[in-house]
């Protein structure tokens, strides 16, 4: 472990870690907590999001409206979000007014009043968030992907939920699944910045260390990916002006040892303007305006997926040009490509490493998918991927089917 990272559990289970990073007089104050959409089922799915709007509207201490002005009113940054893995929460503010965020969140994550009328209130924002997500032309699209990569498992549906059970959420549901998922044992709390080690403890304990919930709830622990037997293909029709297409392959979960043969793999052939796709498919052949790959990762399941953006009826011929491309993977995969790569995801680590926010968020990603390696050796491993490693990762993948998606101009 890296010697300005410190891990330490609290008595009521608390997972802390803490980052020294001096000289910099802000410091960065986070919670993750191990639950978002896979811990939902058809009926509440939504509480996650709807909860974490919830617990800024009014705590023991503070009256809706305050925590905003208070965490503003001492130089700070504050916001959350949630996703189909996870939920969290972060504060940065000048280090020497740090105790307000400890503070602050710690109320936001066990003293939440959930007030009947403030619950009202935020039915119709959510409402309207959900009604937004229609104006995207590609909703359709990753709506569809989701429940063809991952059906019959928790991350087929939507984090943000429907209509119907917003509106249908009550006090006792949102208290039920608060007092039981925003629990000790799920969370992890994320100092990075410049503060005093046994200051940043002391506040640990003092705001964190209780142990006034029910038990933890269950968190979901299946496998969420299926096996395709075929490829998938669909289209949409919207009014756009070009072709948007998703081509997805299903791939392992997080936890993976390919973890980084995928990094550098995603780095060699997409990353950046002159990677490989983008030298071919847009310089070249002038068939994209827009191309990306890489792969996605969750707890139970994942993905390496192609992205792209092209002129009216050139999808076929992208797709086309993607299955010829990937059996001749091993051609881009050399000493040289794998140097730039390794060097290119070398450096974004380093300059992301320069902001207590980004290495708080990568710290709490990694633990709360359970991969603290991933924070703490990510450097190390992606300089020990080989030419055999990342070969072995496609072929793992590419070997099997895929789902193609696209939005096309109609409608």
């Amino acid at each position: 472990m890296n010697a300005s990272v410190e891990r330490f559990e609290l008595k009521n289970g608390i997972d802390v870690v803490y980052r020294n990073m001096p000289d910099m007089k802000v410091a960065s104050v986070q919670v993750w907590m191990k639950t978002g959409a896979v811990n939902e089922n058809d009926k509440n799915n939504g509480i996650s999001h709807f909860l974490e709007h919830m617990v800024f509207k009014g705590t023991k201490s503070f009256e809706p409206g305050d925590i905003d002005r208070t965490v503003e009113s001492s130089g700070g940054s504050m916001n959350a979000a949630t996703s189909k893995d996870y939920t969290f929460y972060y504060i940065t503010m000048p280090s020497k007014n740090a105790e307000t965020a400890f503070n602050v969140l710690s109320e936001m994550l066990f003293d939440a009043k959930f007030l009947p009328e403030e619950i009202e209130k935020e039915k119709p924002v959510v409402v309207q968030e959900i009604k937004r997500k229609f104006d995207r032309p590609t909703y359709d699209m990753w709506v569809y992907l989701y429940r063809e990569l991952f059906k019959s498992s928790p991350y087929e549906r939507e984090v943000i939920g429907t209509e119907e059970n917003v509106l249908s959420f009550t006090r006792e549901q949102l208290l039920d699944y608060y007092n039981h998922y925003y629990h000790p044992e799920n969370m992890t709390l994320v100092i990075a910045g410049d503060m005093d080690k046994k200051e940043a403890l002391k506040l640990a304990v003092k705001y964190f260390e209780r142990d006034d919930k029910e038990g933890a709830g269950s968190r979901y622990s299946g496998e969420a990916n299926r096996g395709l037997q075929g490829n998938i293909v669909k289209t949409f029709e919207r009014g756009v002006s070009q072709e948007y297409g998703v081509v997805a392959y299903p791939a392992p979960d997080v936890e993976t040892d390919m973890l980084y043969s995928f990094e550098v793999l995603s780095e060699i052939i997409a990353g950046g303007e002159f990677s490989v796709l983008n030298s071919k498919l847009k310089h070249e052949l002038g068939i994209v305006n827009s191309i990306n790959a890489g792969y996605l990762g969750l707890k139970h399941g994942g993905s390496f997926i192609f992205t792209y953006t092209c002129s009216e009826g050139k999808s076929d011929e992208v797709v086309r040009y993607l299955d010829s491309f990937i059996p001749e993977l091993g051609e881009y995969i050399g000493e040289k490509s794998i140097e730039r790569a390794k060097n290119r995801l070398k450096s974004q680590t380093a300059f992301q490493r320069e902001r207590s926010s980004s290495e708080a968020r990568d710290i709490g990603y990694s633990y709360t998918l359970g991969i603290p390696a991933y924070y703490h050796d990510f450097l190390e491993k992606i300089s020990s991927v080989e030419s055999g490693d990342i070969l072995k990762a496609a072929n793992k993948v590419f070997s099997g089917k895929y789902i193609d998606v696209r939005t096309l101009p109609g409608g």
